[in-house]
This record gives C-alpha cells, sequence and structure tokens, in this order.
C-alpha cells in the first residue's frame, strides 16, 4: 500500500509538471507562527512556496515533485543509498552566502552544513537536515524545538541511574505516547549533550535570529541518500539512525489519559461521528493550527535504531466511568472532514480556523456575554485606553464527551469572550468570560511585561477549562505564571455594570 496522497493547496506548476526541490529556507516567523519557503525548479524557473515549518518533514532536497504531491517525492538518478560512520571524528561548521532567483524573487540566504574528513572524503551534511530526521523526527518535537523553554508545558522529568520517570500534561495528546515517540524523548533527555543541541535552537533563534547548533553526538552512524562525486559525499537525505543509547532501563509514563475505565450502567448522551470521504489530505498554509484531535500526518518512514530500549511503563492512575451504552435518547453528532490539514502547531483547537481579534465595534453579542461586551465599550472611552479588541468563540470538546463544551440542553456549544485592551502606555491586558449558565466560574485576567504568544496561552487555558470539567486549572495557571504570565480571578458580582467598569480598570492600572 502506498504512502498517503498529501498536497499543499498553494502549489505553483501545471497539472503533470515536475518539479525539482533545490532549497529548503530556513525557518521564518510569519502569521503568528513558524514557517518557511521551498524552492522548486520546473523547466528552467524557479518558484517559492510558503509552508507550515513541520511540513520539512516531507521534503528531500533534489527529488521531484508533481501536483503538489509532498509525500511521493521521486528521487534524483544520480543519488545513491550509503551507511556512513561519522562517530569520533570531529565536525567543521560551514556556512557560505547563498542566492535564489526565480519567479518574481530574488532571496538573499546562507547555505549551512557540517563537514566531516574521513579517509580522505569529506561528507557534508546540511544543519537543517540533522534537525529534520535525527533531532525531530515527528511533527510534535519539529514544532518544540524553535520554541524556548516550552518542553515544561508538556511534561516535567526525573531521571535516576536506571529510570526515566515522564509526567506529561494534558497539553501532551495522547496519541504521541507510542513507544517511538517515547524513545526519541527520552534519547534526548538521557544524553546531556543532544539535550544541549535541542535547546541551543530555538536559544540561538530567539536571541540572535539565526538557525544554528553546535554538532555534539559522540555517535553519528546514518544511513542517507547521497550524490558522490570522486572524494566529495553531499547527504541529501537521511533515511536512518543507528546505534543511538538510551541511558536507562525503564521508562514510567504517567499521562491524564491513563485512567482505569469501568463500564457504566447509564447510558450515551451524545455520540461523535467523523464523515470523510476523502483520500486526499490538503495542506493549508493559511491554517492557524492543528487540534488536538486531529490525525497526524504520516511523513516518509526516518527509521532510527537503538542499541537497547527500555521498558516502558504506563502508569495507570485514577478510575473513570465510561458509557458505552446507546438508547433512543442519544444524540449523534456528525463533523464533516474535508481533508484539509495543517502540520502547524500553536495550541490552537479549532481546526483551520485559528483565534482572530475583531475590533469591538463590530461585536454584536447577545446573551450572557452581552454585559462583558459593555463593560469593554465603557472602557474603550476612557482617554488612556487606546483599543479595545474582541474575539467571540465557542469551546471545543477537548475529549469526545466532556460536558462543559455544552450548555445544559446538551446541544448548544457553550461560548467564551475574550477581551484585549492595549494602552496608551503599550500594556496590554486581557480578560476571559465564559458562558456559566448556573455555574460558579471566574473571569481571567492576563498580563505579562513580556513578549507572549498570547493565542496559544488562550486555547491552552481554554481547552484544560473543558477537560477539568469547568475549572480553570491550577497547575496550568501556576506553570504559566512561572514564565511571568500574571494571572488574576475576578469574581462575577451582582453590582450595576458601572460599578464593574471601574473593578476592570483598577486591574488596567
Amino acid at each position: 500500500m502506498g504512502k498517503a496522497v498529501i498536497k499543499t493547496n498553494n502549489w505553483p506548476f501545471a497539472k503533470g509538471e515536475k518539479a525539482k526541490l533545490v532549497w529548503i529556507g530556513e525557518p521564518i516567523k510569519k502569521n503568528n507562527k513558524w514557517m518557511f519557503y521551498a524552492y522548486f525548479r520546473a523547466n528552467n524557473i524557479t518558484r517559492k512556496i510558503l509552508l507550515d515549518w513541520a511540513s520539512i518533514h516531507f521534503l528531500s532536497v533534489d527529488k521531484y515533485y508533481i501536483d503538489g504531491n509532498l509525500n511521493n517525492g521521486e528521487s534524483i538518478e544520480d543519488s545513491i543509498i550509503m551507511d556512513i560512520n561519522l562517530g569520533g571524528i570531529k565536525a567543521d561548521y560551514r556556512e557560505k552566502d547563498w542566492e535564489l532567483r526565480g519567479s518574481g524573487f530574488y532571496d538573499k540566504t546562507k547555505s549551512k552544513t557540517f563537514n566531516f574528513l574521513k579517509n580522505g572524503s569529506l561528507f557534508t551534511i546540511p544543519i537543517i537536515e540533522i534537525i529534520r530526521a535525527v533531532l525531530a523526527p515527528n511533527q510534535f518535537l519539529l514544532n518544540r524545538i524553535l520554541e524556548k523553554d516550552i518542553l515544561e508545558n508538556y511534561f516535567t522529568y526525573d531521571i535516576t541511574p536506571d529510570k526515566l520517570t515522564l509526567h506529561f500534561t494534558s497539553e501532551y495528546e495522547e496519541k504521541l505516547l507510542k513507544s517511538e515517540k517515547v524513545n526519541q524523548l527520552a534519547w534526548i533527555l538521557t544524553n546531556p549533550d543532544i539535550l544541549k543541541m535541542f535547546r541551543n535552537i530555538a536559544t540561538n533563534l530567539r536571541e540572535h535570529g539565526e538557525l544554528r547548533y553546535e554538532f555534539l553526538f559522540d555517535k553519528f552512524n546514518i544511513k542517507a541518500r547521497v550524490v558522490r562525486k570522486n572524494s566529495y559525499v553531499r547527504v541529501l537525505q537521511i533515511l536512518s539512525l543507528k546505534k543511538k543509547t538510551i541511558n536507562v532501563d525503564e521508562i514510567n509514563v504517567y499521562h491524564p489519559s491513563q485512567e482505569i475505565l469501568e463500564a457504566s450502567d447509564e447510558p450515551k448522551k451524545r455520540k461523535y461521528v467523523s464523515q470523510s470521504n476523502y483520500g486526499i489530505r490538503t495542506l493549508d498554509p493559511h491554517a492557524d493550527g492543528s487540534t488536538k484531535n486531529t490525525e497526524e500526518i504520516k511523513t516518509f518512514i526516518i527509521t532510527h535504531e537503538y542499541e537497547h530500549t527500555p521498558k516502558i511503563i504506563k502508569v495507570q492512575s485514577g478510575r473513570k466511568l465510561k458509557r458505552v451504552k446507546e438508547n433512543k435518547n442519544t444524540k449523534t453528532y456528525v463533523f464533516e472532514d474535508k481533508g484539509l490539514r495543517t502540520t502547524a502547531d500553536t495550541g490552537g483547537e479549532d481546526l483551520l480556523r485559528g483565534l482572530e481579534f475583531k475590533n469591538i465595534a463590530k461585536i454584536n453579542e447577545k446573551g450572557e456575554l452581552e454585559e462583558f461586551i459593555e463593560i469593554l465599550r465603557l472602557l474603550e472611552k476612557r482617554e488612556d485606553v487606546k483599543s479595545v479588541e474582541v474575539i467571540i468563540g465557542e469551546l471545543s470538546a477537548a475529549s469526545h464527551g466532556k460536558k462543559f463544551s455544552l450548555l445544559n440542553d446538551g446541544i448548544t456549544k457553550r461560548k467564551y469572550a475574550i477581551g484585549k485592551i492595549c494602552m496608551i502606555n503599550g500594556r496590554e491586558i486581557s480578560f476571559i468570560d465564559i458562558e456559566r449558565e448556573d455555574k460558579s466560574l471566574s473571569m481571567l485576567v492576563l498580563r505579562s511585561h513580556q513578549t507572549i504568544n498570547w493565542k496559544s496561552i488562550f486555547n491552552i487555558l481554554l481547552y484544560n477549562l473543558v477537560n477539568d470539567s469547568g475549572k480553570w486549572s491550577n497547575a496550568v495557571i501556576e506553570r504559566f505564571e512561572r514564565i511571568g504570565i500574571l494571572i488574576h480571578r475576578m469574581n462575577h458580582t451582582k453590582k450595576d455594570i458601572f460599578h464593574k467598569k471601574k473593578a476592570f480598570y483598577k486591574m488596567l492600572v
């Protein structure tokens, strides 16, 4: 059975035309996420397309691609497969200026490689290929490797001489608990030099604005697709990494999903059905971020071989009742899957629809959140308030069956409102309010003295609100506060709207 058809919807070439990938650009921050330009050439014309950063898993230089199908590239005829052992050989980092000209563009960049001299032969490997195939061979790690100090949002860990214990948060998706992904994490965490390489990539991007890191592998045994000319070997694509060492014998895994399930006699109130007639997955670079429940798109296989693999123990904690029966009162919700996908992962919970602020003048909200909007309108009139923007959205079910995402009727999705107030002095403060009905739930007030990816913060808070059945997660709030985000709970009162406006304004000043 062949690989899945993964197409990009911004392919610039004619149908059936073969285009050779000539260059993979460095990551750039665009549209609040990491992206890159890929450069393809056909009929002596070079064109570039913008893709999400994690889409580099589909690509390999000097392969031919047709009709935007990125997962089925065709190798050039003069490439060969070679086993290469570069362990113990000093890596020489080199960079040189590189120019790319094409249809409507002229780009200047740098070629960055690690070079190895062995037995009279020179081996050269692009630094981006080592990131793609060795350090971050799956979508989760590839999206994390550009983010400084972000791993702690997904797990904490403890290492003893023979054991690694991983405590995952609910932000780490259950589908990522597969053994190959846990082993890759364990390999990074139990080898200090590899962890240093992983972390330094984000540090250099943030502090120096460039993709660069040291080569700190003591073992580097790979199988690769290469082009060889006499004593010069150019690595095009790493296919596998061999003889990896995980420096523990046992891995204990804790995850919120690992509860002991017990069947309930109560029938289901609702069930969810995904309806799909599409065999093609289309990548959309305009999407804000993938959902927690979206399938992980398979790329070509990158094999990682270990000298030994530790025993993985998934620790169950807590019990959970699961309704397995259905009756005439069970409501069925059908979701249409149109095949659109994104490899971006900015914490978004709405597939292909990111959180977008609108000017408050364009908001016309009725119902329980109407007063929240009116208070923001009153604040906008103050002289020291520069602007007020609002997001109105519906909570998504963090896990199918989570009741809090729906109102008491079991059908209507519960709404949230996020108000962002920008002051004349440059300070930004955000308020989050939720439709409560009869529930006791405070508003949140957020602010920080540093640049923050607020959309990601909002999504994580809302995701955990649903997953924790309508309670703001203390663990998540404490973790955000440790990285400099100030979060204050603000209780609802029965005072009139002008007293409430004063309470809001105190939060601003």
